[in-house]
């Protein structure tokens, strides 16, 4: 059998990065008119969290939504996660601009009205902004039967930037890996294919349960980031999400790059790969492989950092160190591939 790849099961990271390209073009058009007339800069665009100065603070606005995981909440009927998932995964990119989030506002679309689903979602969003001490601002319900199908949920993020120091990878600095909680958000197109052609949803094979590893919640990084930059421990953060390691080339300048060796990644990865014959460069393109954000620090913060991880309960791995080069990620792979980014 052929393997699967994101863009066999509908997903063409290439296309979508077009799609991207489109739309900063869009914001620059827009921006370089606007800007001008409101008397009002902005900056950050093509980063995790743009900003625009109002009344001398700048107000970050940041939105992402759960993604086909929905499907997966959906066909084993348990929907807490999805509404904490859309909240976490816009505050773990946000942070990594600097960005103190301070409150949301969600959109749930649904192609009928699911009460019971609709409690849940909110469960979720209510667990997560508590969490992060963010206020609820309000949101939108749609009910789209003949637009989507399923659950669609999108949290939208409001913050303002605390932290100025550049958001960037130095050179020497020491490269550390935050654990995953698994899959997280991102990926479930292919996920969904692979594991719906094989074993099926209830499946538990060598030892790994797939629908409780399907619906672990997303790991929340921001309030371990939030006080380290609020203590100068770290140079950059970058949160591994969609597009996965290519993320870690948003910290990079291009005189220098980063060389990670991956360690052994979470079992859940492994039988992805096995069941779908998924190519060790498609594994790194799509799925964070067990590192959900990376950080990178001078060596003498390495201690302090690993210590305040292991307060918020967030394992922590050396993966590598910033050196020069040419604006590249490096990742010597566990599996011995030397994959480029």
């Amino acid at each position: 059998m052929s393997g699967w790849s994101y863009a066999k099961a509908g997903v063409d990271l290439n296309l979508h990065r077009e799609l991207h390209r489109i739309a900063l073009d869009s914001v620059a058009r827009v921006n370089s008119v606007v800007s001008g007339k409101l008397g009002m800069r902005c900056g950050g665009i093509g980063s995790y969290s743009g900003w625009v100065t109002v009344n001398g603070l700048d107000i970050s606005l940041h939105v992402d939504g759960v993604g086909t995981k929905s499907l997966i909440a959906s066909a084993l009927g348990k929907y807490k996660v999805i509404g904490w998932d859309a909240v976490v995964i816009n505050v773990n990119d946000v942070v990594c601009s600097g960005v103190q989030p301070i409150a949301l506002v969600d959109y749930i679309a649904m192609n009928y009205p699911n009460d019971v689903a609709f409690k849940e979602i909110l469960e979720g969003i209510e667990e997560a902004a508590i969490t992060n001490e963010l206020l609820m601002l309000g949101g939108e319900t749609a009910i789209l039967a003949d637009v989507i199908k399923g659950i669609d949920v999108v949290c939208v993020v409001l913050g303002v930037k605390k932290y100025y120091n550049g958001f960037k990878a130095l050179r020497g600095d020491v490269v550390v890996g935050l654990y995953s909680n698994g899959i997280h958000a991102n990926g479930y197109s292919l996920v969904r294919k692979v594991i719906e052609s094989t074993v099926g949803y209830e499946a538990v094979i060598n030892g790994v349960k797939i629908s409780d590893e399907l619906l672990k919640p997303v790991t929340n990084y921001a309030p371990l980031i939030l006080e380290s930059l609020s203590k100068n421990l770290i140079s950059s953060a970058a949160h591994i999400s969609g597009g996965a390691f290519k993320k870690v080339r948003r910290i990079l300048d291009d005189g220098l790059n980063i060389v990670i060796e991956t360690p052994k990644p979470p079992k859940v990865f492994e039988l992805l790969m096995d069941l779908g014959n998924i190519s060790t460069y498609e594994m790194y393109n799509v799925f964070n492989m067990g590192i959900g954000m990376v950080v990178t620090l001078p060596n003498d913060n390495l201690c302090e950092f690993k210590s305040a991880a292991k307060r918020y309960g967030i394992e922590t791995a050396e993966l590598g160190y910033v050196v020069e080069g040419e604006g590249k990620v490096i990742l010597n792979t566990y599996y011995g591939d030397v994959i480029e980014f």
